[in-house]
């Protein structure tokens, strides 16, 4: 098998790096919001950046997954794509700024955070050019410039936005830092796709812009219905309960954070690949697929087990501040969404990769209405526990949905011999975990994540027949 593992650990590493500021950098923003300002203020933030990412999936105008593959598979066409993707995001940020002035007049939020939410907006134009600057780094699997870019930018984010509000200054403060780290970002990327990335010379075309945008509407379809989906729940409780009940919602979504990212990742860096390996038998691709999924399972089972026994623990590190305490049974809820998610990250590409993104839009659909037919009573009725238990189903919905038009592909996906392994050592974990109550947190956490992983290393061995066996195969492995 061609493909270097090498590069994908590098390209991985790099939107992992990248990715992990920026949600680092949000993480820090939302704690010290809450420190210095207070819950209220802490939901007014979390409400803004929800409805910037719901705004910004149109200002994006679906190019980015089209630039990927397309450029991917053709470079020469990178300036062709770069100039009309620019020309063609200039005027989707514009009617997505209008589009979002409407929506919170039409929600009647309190007149200071409509001012919060319409300042964010103003970064929606930059954020867009940036999609598709990355675009064209991860085409050309370069990944290596959006970390060099994003890294510094969040470290002077974070460091401005602390030196403000240290100083007592609101949060409009914040959000005039963010949307200066956007425009900054925006201008040096553009600067590295002129100087770093040669292609046949071309100009800004109507016809080509209109073809592009027609190719891209699924693209754009399913983007907007998962910001949608994703951010409904915030909506729902911004609406039927109260903006420190968003701040309780969002403050138990960050501690999933880190073991989303790395989903993201792996799935980022492997879709060039997998768009390259598309042949008849789908073998290769199914390879790729499988392989990523146990990779993420083994990550993900850890995790759910640990935040259930020590979700409390975990919530008090992260914002020393014990009125987040209200947040962990919603916590152990929410954890369950790491397990759907691995299948969801993995399949979902796959579909992508085999030009099956219609598949997904119709998922994205299903999903979308379940979420507002079940969100709905739930959260009316039971608050921050309610909005929990509708994003769990509505996850569980999306990857069984992913699964079934997947495995009629490859004639059938091993879920179990998949799964088998991480199961049972997250099992002896949970045990652990239940009989060690004496010890302290830390401790306990640690021993705990030794005996996981002495035990799936056990069951690797054993899965492989023996020391030697295994051996080889980790050798093999290490030479593709």
């Amino acid at each position: 098998m061609s493909i270097s593992l090498r590069n994908i650990g590098g390209n991985a590493l790099s939107i992992l790096t990248s990715d992990v500021m920026n949600r680092a950098t949000s993480f820090v923003l939302y704690a010290m919001v809450a420190r210095h300002l207070g819950a209220f203020e802490f939901g007014q933030l979390s409400l803004a950046f929800s409805l910037f990412y719901v705004f910004q999936v149109s200002a994006v105008a679906g190019l980015k997954i089209l630039i990927v593959r397309d450029v991917a598979k053709d470079q020469s066409r990178t300036r062709l794509y770069f100039k009309n993707g620019c020309a063609i995001v200039a005027l989707s940020s514009f009617a997505s700024l209008v589009l979002l002035f409407l929506f919170v007049r039409l929600m009647h939020y309190s007149s200071a955070t409509n001012s919060i939410v319409l300042l964010l907006s103003v970064g929606l134009f930059p954020y867009a050019i940036v999609a598709v600057c990355e675009g064209i780094f991860q085409a050309w699997e370069r990944m290596r410039y959006i970390a060099y870019v994003n890294v510094p930018a969040n470290i002077a984010k974070i460091g401005g936005a602390y030196l403000l509000l240290s100083r007592n200054h609101g949060l409009y403060t914040v959000i005039l830092i963010l949307l200066a780290s956007f425009f900054t970002v925006a201008g040096i990327e553009i600067w590295l796709i002129l100087r770093r990335f040669p292609g046949q010379p071309a100009s800004i075309s109507i016809p080509f812009c209109v073809a592009t945008v027609r190719s891209a509407i699924t693209f754009l379809a399913i983007d907007k219905l998962v910001a949608l989906e994703s951010s409904l729940n915030v909506i729902l409780l911004s609406k039927l309960a109260s903006e420190t009940e968003v701040g309780l919602y969002s403050a138990a979504i960050q501690v999933l954070v880190p073991l989303a990212l790395v989903y993201q990742s792996i799935a980022q860096s492997i879709f060039p690949v997998m768009c390259r390996k598309v042949a008849p038998g789908y073998q290769v691709l199914k390879l790729i697929a499988q392989q990523a999924a146990e990779l993420l399972l083994v990550l993900a089972l850890p995790v759910v087990t640990g935040i259930y026994f020590l979700g409390n623990g975990a919530l008090i590190l992260l914002y020393k501040n014990p009125a987040f305490l209200e947040a962990v049974p919603a916590l152990r809820v929410m954890a369950w969404i790491l397990i759907f998610q691995v299948f969801t990250s993995v399949l979902g590409q796959v579909l992508l990769a085999c030009h099956r993104e219609k598949v997904t839009l119709r998922i994205v659909i299903v999903v979308l209405l379940a979420t507002l037919v079940v969100g709905w009573p739930l959260v009316s009725h039971f608050g921050l526990r309610g909005a929990a238990i509708t994003l769990v189903l509505t996850r569980l919905i999306a990857s069984i949905m992913h699964y079934i038009p997947v495995a009629s592909l490859f004639s059938g996906f091993p879920l179990g011999k998949i799964a088998w392994k991480p199961i049972i050592a997250a099992g002896c974990m949970a045990v652990y975990l239940a009989v060690a109550t004496n010890l302290e947190a830390v401790l306990r956490g640690v021993s705990a994540t030794l005996i996981y992983g002495a035990a799936l290393f056990a069951l690797a061995i054993l899965a492989s027949g023996g020391p030697r066996q295994f051996r080889n195969k980790f050798l093999l492995l290490g030479s593709e």
